[in-house]
């Protein structure tokens, strides 16, 4: 008589590679591709932060009873999950961002004790401008920069002293603060700080401080809402209705200009289409991702939040998705509190 083997199962971390592939491309919540992760070494190992599949960025909201609470929200667009996050480190403080995945604190009053901070893993770089008063992360050139400063530039507003521009210098071994002519500072492309404002967009050497370009916007276009830079490429977006409380969100719409930077002279032209990417603005700036419409995340979309124009208790963010191709935004989903600031978390 020959008996029955009874079958062993296969420990989970020796899952075949390709089969370990094609379960953590389809993780497109960052969060549940970092639980994937953390099962086991041999999952950790075959699933490379260098090879995580198109990340849905996350709205981090705080929790509103009391204000500047240590209290966050991560909410998950995707899968319409929230996910709760302890940040003794933001208590009683205003943050700003983001910028690969990480954001800015500052206190209110005269200790303003700004901070980058990463809300995933709480790695924390203490600032040196105390003196100022309100601050904004401009470009984070490489994943760490609690460990390497070199590449963090911030817009810098100081009491009195108007716009400044704050940064790592390599030539000074040591960070500095420069001043720059009033505007908006929003993006740093190719080591450049563009500014924008007065319907002008203005280009400014990094190093050196020195003006580069001034190139003046389409007559049509008051102002851009932020510029973006997408791909290689610098985007300057255009909203309208966004900011009006009473105007439905699904009267929102928005227009796209990718700078013609080697073309003589230089000058913005309107796109009708973004490809793969897209765009997701914040109240001061946005940045761009790529997307993967084979498996239901579409490109060519700005997501974007405005609030419901609602003073009573059922005032909250909405999430709209303006489509580029169809020229239409859509609500597509209903956060429980208001505010909130999309980012990629940064593990």
């Amino acid at each position: 008589m020959t008996r029955n083997k009874k079958t062993v199962p296969k420990p989970l971390g020796d899952l075949h590679p390709d089969l370990l592939r094609h379960i953590y491309t389809k993780l497109y919540d960052p969060v549940d591709f970092i639980r994937f992760r953390a099962v086991c070494k041999g999952w950790r190992a075959g699933a490379p932060l260098s090879e995580r599949p198109p990340q849905f960025p996350l709205l981090l909201e705080r929790e509103p009873d009391p204000w500047f609470s240590p209290e966050f929200k991560l909410y998950s667009l995707p899968t319409g999950r929230t996910y709760k996050l302890q940040l003794p480190e933001a208590q009683n403080k205003m943050f700003f961002g983001q910028s690969q995945g990480h954001l800015v604190t500052f206190g209110i009053g005269q200790d303003s004790s700004p901070a980058l901070l990463n809300p995933l893993t709480r790695a924390e770089l203490p600032l040196p401008f105390g003196n100022c008063n309100f601050f904004t992360p401009i470009y984070i050139g490489n994943t760490d920069p609690v460990r390497n400063t070199h590449d963090v530039v911030m817009h810098v507003h100081c009491p009195e002293k108007g716009q400044h521009l704050g940064f790592w210098s390599k030539e000074e071994n040591d960070w500095v603060l420069r001043e720059i002519d009033p505007g908006s500072a929003r993006v740093c492309h190719n080591r450049r700080l563009f500014i924008f404002g007065n319907r002008s967009t203005r280009a400014i050497d990094l190093a050196t401080g020195s003006a580069l370009l001034n190139i003046w916007l389409p007559d049509h276009i008051g102002d851009f809402y932020c510029l973006v830079e997408a791909a290689g490429a610098l985007l300057g977006i255009v909203q309208h209705n966004l900011c009006t409380d009473r105007v439905p969100l699904e009267n929102c719409w928005f227009e796209v200009y990718r700078l013609e930077e080697e073309e003589n002279p230089p000058h913005w032209t309107k796109l009708s289409d973004i490809g793969d990417l897209m765009i997701f603005l914040n109240s001061n700036n946005g940045f761009c991702v790529s997307a993967n419409s084979s498996d239901g995340i579409r490109g060519n979309c700005i997501y974007f939040t405005k609030w419901n124009g609602k003073d009573d208790h059922n005032g909250r963010t909405l999430i709209g998705r303006y489509e580029l191709r169809e020229e239409r935004s859509e609500i597509v989903g209903h956060p429980r509190y208001t505010g909130g600031t999309w980012i990629v978390p940064n593990v």
